[in-house]
């Protein structure tokens, strides 16, 4: 279903609702992060209109102070912000899916509990809100004093190329929901984060996007990012001797599907949109093979982590609208030499030591 279809099917109108309704929702979960959430909250009150704006803190089963927190942050400031609570930890995209369901605003913006938003955010993105009413809204961020660019593409402007949202968020491989504000009505009864998974966001993201017929790229900075020796990226790579199987089981899986499903949204796709796609994919299967080789190769024998190999090879490879030998070829036309070497290397040590036979490798 393409973004037209989908907006005629879910009676979508082209501006912010004006009844006097809110039109944003900042949905935060909150879990272990006492240390950080009094700033990031302050981060944001100190810039809100509660008039049109709600903020919503689902506190999900915390084992330090967080919970006492969030009562005592509530109070404060008289009871405008909404707490929600969960029997016990059920993760990040459980408590994202029962925020959603709860919002009312016309726009919801995911904020992680450690990180603060910058000054002077939530006017601009009004301000863009009130002259353009775009579908989504794309921002930077800021990682220990560097800015990041979420986006490869149009900026400063309402642009109407849905081909190239999907195109320039995954040339910039930026995947993260908090650098995109989205329509709550984008979001439908049918899209919502998979429980239970790391990289939830690269699962929906990219499928968010193809609903949207407009959007806005402002590139500055709204968010400080903070780094946590608890985030996902750094359990995935914390020391040379681990590997996260699980998660990066659910990081080859993530794009599960989305090939397929984007040729059947824009049948005409330009070769660069799947170019795009699948050089994401493959840049994800290098990222994997580096760390099993690093974690594994003198620790297991080869035939135990040739398995694992091609279990990702096919995984990534499976979620690439483009075969890998083919996206070498196309490295090389396109003169991509470093992305050519990278992806021909990490190949040649997946076909190293392959079963002779093609005798299937565990799944």
């Amino acid at each position: 279903m393409g973004p037209g279809e989908y907006r005629k099917q879910q009676g979508l109108r082209a501006d912010v609702t004006r009844t006097g309704g809110l039109w944003l929702s900042i949905l935060i979960p909150v879990y272990n992060v006492e240390p950080y959430l009094r700033a990031c909250i302050a981060s944001i009150t100190s810039q809100m209109d509660w008039e049109g704006a709600e903020i919503i803190l689902l506190e999900d089963g915390s084992t330090d102070g967080s919970l006492a927190l969030c009562r005592a942050l509530v109070e404060e400031h008289d009871g405008r912000i909404t707490l929600l609570r969960s029997a016990g930890n059920g993760g990040l995209s459980k408590a994202r899916n029962r925020m959603l369901d709860v919002a009312r605003g016309d726009y919801v913006w995911f904020v992680d509990s450690d990180d603060e938003m910058r000054p002077g955010a939530l006017a601009q993105l009004r301000g863009i809100v009130d002259a353009c009413a775009p579908d989504v809204v794309l921002c930077d961020y800021r990682k220990r004093g560097r800015v990041y660019a979420s986006f490869i593409g149009e900026a400063g402007r309402l642009a109407t190329d849905n081909e190239a949202l999907v195109r320039g968020v995954f040339e910039s491989r930026r995947m993260h929901v908090w650098t995109k504000i989205a329509r709550r009505s984008l979001w439908g009864a049918d899209l919502r984060f998979p429980n239970g998974q790391l990289f939830e966001d690269m699962a929906v993201v990219p499928r968010l996007f193809a609903r949207a017929e407009t959007y806005y790229y402002a590139p500055t900075p709204w968010i400080d990012y903070r780094v946590r020796p608890g985030s996902v990226t750094a359990q995935l790579s914390r020391t040379r001797d681990y590997f996260d199987e699980q998660g990066n089981d659910d990081l080859c899986h993530a794009l599960e599907g989305y090939a397929a499903a984007l040729l059947k949204t824009i049948p005409d796709v330009h070769p660069s949109t799947l170019y795009a796609v699948a050089n994401f994919c493959a840049k994800e299967f290098t990222k994997i093979v580096y760390r099993l080789l690093r974690a594994r190769l003198f620790h297991d024998n080869w035939t135990t982590n040739h398995a694992l190999l091609d279990r990702y090879y096919r995984g990534m490879e499976g979620c690439s609208p483009i075969a890998f030998p083919d996206l070498v070829r196309e490295h090389v036309r396109r003169r991509r030499f470093g992305r050519w070497a990278l992806l021909t290397l990490c190949l040649g040590i997946h076909r190293l030591g392959a079963p002779r036979h093609g005798r299937a490798c565990r799944s």
